[in-house]
């Protein structure tokens, strides 16, 4: 686990083991109890920081967008 510049311990995402026989809902808060902050994570070497607009493309918009190329 690393650390923030705030100093606060950062979970893998890659160590992140989920139970796929758990209902949808389970699934969900046992991923997020895991990995803490979803907006902040390892992903092994590099740290994520995510950052979500409320007037930008969607998701699917945005990776189709990038596989076009």
């Amino acid at each position: 686990m690393r650390k923030t510049a705030e100093n606060n311990v950062l979970a893998d995402i890659t160590a992140v083991m989920v139970n796929k026989d758990l209902p949808q809902s389970e699934r969900i808060a046992d991923f997020k109890r895991q990995i803490k902050d979803t907006a902040n994570y390892n992903c092994e070497t590099f740290i994520i920081h995510a950052k979500y607009a409320t007037n930008g493309d969607k998701l699917e918009d945005a990776l189709r967008g990038m596989m076009a190329l």
